[in-house]
């Protein structure tokens, strides 16, 4: 797997090592957090932001560092178990692009879940929306456009495509204050054909 990730990693030959570096780095990292969310912890403690709750927090724009979505109509929250972290939001500029990454996981049970909206080469802004119709965007971290992926374990993977697809919008971009705030929703589909509705997607944070 690890050689399939860095194969799919595009570099320009006008780019120098610097940028190389970034890009690769920013890549691993992704990957990396995904692929924990499939790893059961040997840490019991279940340090969940939401402890006791089952409503998706409202949707701020402050820099709450909060995330959550529907999935199949239930409500999924990120829950850190040990050291598998629960949330991930990136908005960075390499190579003169910008690339925005948001990771949602539920680390609780043996099997991972996680839910992840990506974009690569846009320059986001506030009260905008970008289709997600990209598919398989986990290992093809150079890309043009928007997806969505949901996860269960280490192989089943949901994906938005050109027919599949949801929206991201942008309802806060704080550059100063690094705050990204948003709204999504995807259908995605698997290899197996089998569907599922990621829907009421919100984020509010400090990438």
């Amino acid at each position: 797997m690890k050689a399939m990730i860095i194969s799919s990693i595009r570099f320009t030959s006008s780019g120098n090592k610097h940028q190389r570096k970034n890009i690769l780095n920013r890549s691993k990292k992704i990957v990396l957090l995904l692929l924990a969310t499939f790893t059961l912890s040997c840490c019991n403690k279940d340090d969940n932001p939401f402890s006791g709750n089952d409503q998706l927090p409202p949707e701020t724009q402050t820099g709450a560092n909060t995330a959550g979505c529907l999935v199949g109509g239930q409500v999924f929250l990120p829950h850190q178990r040990g050291l598998n972290a629960a949330l991930l939001c990136n908005y960075e500029f390499i190579d003169g692009k910008f690339y925005f990454n948001l990771v949602i996981n539920d680390n609780r049970e043996t099997i991972g879940k996680t839910v992840s909206v990506r974009t690569g080469e846009i320059s986001l802004a506030t009260n905008t929306i970008y289709p997600l119709n990209i598919s398989n965007t986990i290992f093809q971290p150079d890309f043009i456009g928007g997806g969505g992926i949901y996860g269960i374990g280490a192989s089943n993977y949901f994906y938005t495509n050109s027919i599949k697809t949801g929206e991201l919008k942008i309802t806060r971009l704080d550059l100063s204050n690094s705050i990204i705030s948003g709204t999504f929703w995807f259908d995605a589909v698997n290899a197996a054909g089998e569907t599922v509705e990621i829907r009421s997607g919100r984020f509010d944070m400090h990438y």
